[in-house]
């Protein structure tokens, strides 16, 4: 492998080639236009990251732009490739120190009890985290900044208009016309998805012949097909289309070609007419190519004009947009170091972003869990009267408290470069002083001595009955690598609970698709719990996973690394919606996955019963596959109608699953009369008896009156630590023998499967020897 230095020179050069535009054109077309219905599909492994374009970008108008094409058609394909080849190999030097520190680490001893430590130290240093930060996935769509603006900037609003003539209102306006037109002008490319098809292109021609060498032969045509591609160009500006000769179309069409690719991201000046606030927003946004320019852009890390000035100024009247997606980014980031450089301004707008900050997240999740389940900017005061810390935003759900913090800390150009302090420095403040300070919170809150003082002066009076506080960290800027650096550099105990650590963008996918209180807070639970389980590279990766599969652990799976096509589960779905276009079904995975209308009218009848274990019970019934959701709602359904056909009562049971812990249990009873006494009596006494045979650690027991329109009238639920009990033995035996049913909600049990009572016994030679 070559270094890094050396590649990213050869690739500074290579965008000062003659011609290299047209290639760079033909790049960003390609790997940034495409049809939303295809975007699970897309693989952007092979595709350059908005980083990479961006670095690409930042060389490039380190120069005057000249517009001489390439010498033949061909070397305008050669620079394409090369630069895909030279991207690739920059990516792979990143390998480098990983290679080195690895060869070290085989070397020394290690206590496998340091793990954690040992991890920081390997993956927690700043060679290490450069790859990391720079090749993260964005985390965010573009209608998100958008949408977002106003909000983050709200207080701010006079400043930016006196000092930059920046608009809250019109900018939003501004760029979605500009991605209007450029999309419109799109439509003239039909683009292929040669990337994605090249594989099943080759397959289909070795089904022909395979005595051939295809793939050479289909990679010998492929320039044909790209070239193909953008066969409307050809004609663009070729006058007289009718009478054209050979000759002509060689060189008026190349000519037509070259013209019109660049046309493809022009914005012109006159589109806007006299709209207000149009050439200020072009001075904010756009710079003018030259010698000279963005020169202090020397490698990844550095700071680099494109992608504040995202707009190349070609004259006057016509202006290049490379990449729609890093306008929208900017004017989403640039206002803060507007104002940051104005040093009286300063701590205004630090505090202005926490009071937005705490603002933006209370709405998402008091739309979540409801207002009076959510609090914001809690105060904690001890039984002494003082002001321990505070609580940005509070959520309490039954037996279960979501603490949260919000901070608006950026990564800095240091840790970009991967300065080991600047790294330290910039977490520290963007999560570790967060979950430190949702960790003191945690504790008041399970200590139940405090007081909670929401921000009216309010005394909040929380349950005795929670015995959970989830910790939640939120950064409403774009932090990269967020997920990947929160699980490797964080500080904490090995009896502490990790925090989930969220983006505001994050948040707002979460509160769209775990609009439930109980669902978004199952979800929030098993990340926390699975957090050194299921590793991903972006919050997105593990809500599609989840949304199409469930956060469960894997049988005989130590550790689970989530591909990131589950995030492209998320923008297929996910991005239509938002943008307002119509688009089949085909291809979307999360589309009424899960869905059961009767189990979920179980779930609603659950929810309206005040008692705070109810969240328990909805959490366990969650951990249940899609199949088992199904099957326990028709044994109860079909229970209830036994009863209600034979006039007698009906029950069964369903053993825990030994492969997960805890060993979780469920009965159903079904009353023949409406006796709720009797009912509640029966009930409790079979959930006793089964949960003491079976040896489980929680046991959860439904019961049904006779003439009831309900699913459930009555609830058991125990989750105390099994232990051996004299009348419990002899009860269990005594009511069990040949009672009701037993049934499982997964595989048929095989005879040498450990048997589902607990008892330790192979099944045929304990229950299944009857």
């Amino acid at each position: 492998m070559r270094k890094t230095e050396i590649i990213i020179d050869e690739i500074r050069q290579l965008v000062t080639s003659k011609g290299y535009i047209y290639a760079l054109c033909m790049i960003l077309f390609e790997d940034f236009h495409i049809v939303l219905e295809q975007l699970h599909k897309l693989d952007y492994r092979k595709r350059l990251s908005t980083n990479e374009a961006s670095l690409l970008l930042g060389f490039f108008i380190q120069k005057k732009i000249e517009f001489a094409p390439p010498e033949t058609p061909l070397e305008l394909i050669q620079l394409k490739q090369k630069t895909y080849g030279l991207m690739e190999e920059l990516h792979q030097s990143f390998n480098i120190p990983f290679i080195e520190k690895l060869e070290k680490s085989l070397e020394a001893e290690h206590n496998i009890e340091n793990y954690r430590s040992d991890q920081k130290e390997f993956f927690g240093k700043g060679d290490m985290l450069i790859e990391a930060i720079f090749y993260s996935g964005s985390g965010v769509y573009d209608f998100q900044y958008s949408e977002f603006l106003e909000r983050k900037y709200k207080y701010d609003k006079e400043w930016l208009s006196k000092n930059r003539k920046f608009s809250l209102t019109d900018t939003p306006m501004i760029v979605s016309q500009i991605k209007h037109i450029l999309q419109e002008k799109s439509e003239k490319v039909h683009l292929y998805g040669l990337n994605e098809k090249l594989p099943e292109l080759i397959e289909k021609m070795k089904k022909k012949k395979p005595t051939e060498d295809w793939e050479k032969q289909a990679r010998d045509i492929l320039p044909l097909m790209e070239i193909h591609q953008y066969v409307e160009l050809f004609f663009e500006h070729v006058r007289d289309k009718e009478n054209l000769t050979m000759e002509d179309i060689r060189e008026d069409g190349w000519k037509s070609f070259y013209q019109s690719l660049i046309e493809l991201f022009i914005v012109e000046r006159a589109s806007f007419g006299n709209e207000s606030n149009i050439q200020a927003f072009l001075d904010n946004f756009s710079i003018s190519p030259e010698d000279g320019v963005n020169f202090k852009f020397q490698t990844i890390g550095d700071y680099n004009l494109i992608n504040s000035h995202p707009i190349i100024k070609l004259d006057n009247e016509k202006y290049f947009v490379p990449i729609t997606f890093l306008l929208f980014e900017a004017i989403y980031e640039c206002p803060y170091y507007w104002m940051s450089n104005d040093k009286e301004y300063l701590d205004q707008a630090a505090e202005n972003r926490g009071r937005v900050g705490e603002e933006v997240t209370y709405a998402f999740l008091a739309k979540v869990f409801g207002v009076y389940r959510a609090h914001k900017s809690v105060k904690i005061k001890t039984t002494k009267g003082h002001e321990s810390t505070d609580i940005d935003v509070l959520c309490v759900l039954g037996s279960k408290a979501l603490c949260v913090q919000v901070k608006s800390k950026k990564l800095t150009l240091l840790s970009r470069k991967g300065n080991d302090k600047g790294l330290i420095d910039d977490f520290q403040k963007a999560v570790q002083d967060a979950y430190e300070q949702g960790l003191v919170s945690r504790q008041k809150i399970l200590e139940k001595k405090a007081k909670f003082i929401d921000e009216n002066g309010n005394e909040i009076i929380l349950s005795e009955g929670i015995d959970e506080v989830y910790l939640m960290v939120v950064s409403t800027e774009n932090y990269p690598s967020l997920t990947h650096q929160s699980h490797i550099m964080l500080d904490k105990k090995d009896d502490e609970p990790f925090p989930i650590v969220l983006t505001i963008f994050d948040l707002e996918l979460l509160a769209y698709y775990l609009n439930d209180p109980y669902d978004f807070l199952y979800y929030i639970k098993q990340r926390i719990a699975l957090m050194d389980y299921f590793l991903g590279e972006e919050e997105m990766v593990f809500l599609g996973y989840h949304l199409t599969n469930k956060l469960w652990k894997i049988p005989k799976c130590d550790q689970f690394l989530i591909d990131t096509s589950y995030g492209k589960l998320i923008d297929r779905n996910y991005y239509p919606v938002k943008a307002g276009i119509e688009v089949s079904d085909e291809g979307d995975a999360i589309k009424k996955k899960w869905k059961n209308e009767d189990y979920d009218h179980l779930c609603q009848e659950l929810k309206s019963i005040y008692e705070p274990k109810i969240t328990d019970i909805l959490f366990y019934l969650s951990d249940n596959s899609g199949k088992a959701r199904d099957d326990l709602v028709n044994f109860i359904l079909k229970t209830k109608q036994k009863t209600f056909e034979d006039q007698k009562a009906h029950d069964f049971s369903l053993p825990p699953d030994n492969r997960y812990l805890p060993r979780v249990g469920f009965s159903y009873f079904s009353l023949n009369s409406d006796n709720s006494e009797e009912l509640k009596s029966k009930l409790l006494t079979l959930c006793q008896v089964r949960k003491y045979k079976s040896k489980g650690d929680v046991w959860i027991g439904f019961g049904s009156l006779k003439n009831s329109s309900r699913m459930i009238d009555t609830i058991a639920f125990n989750d105390e630590v099994w232990k051996y009990d004299e009348s419990l033995e002899k009860l269990a035996k005594l009511l069990l023998e040949g009672k009701g049913q037993y049934l499982r909600l997964t595989k048929k049990m095989g005879r040498n499967d450990p048997c589902s009572c607990g008892s330790g016994l192979k099944y045929k030679n304990c229950c299944g020897a009857n």
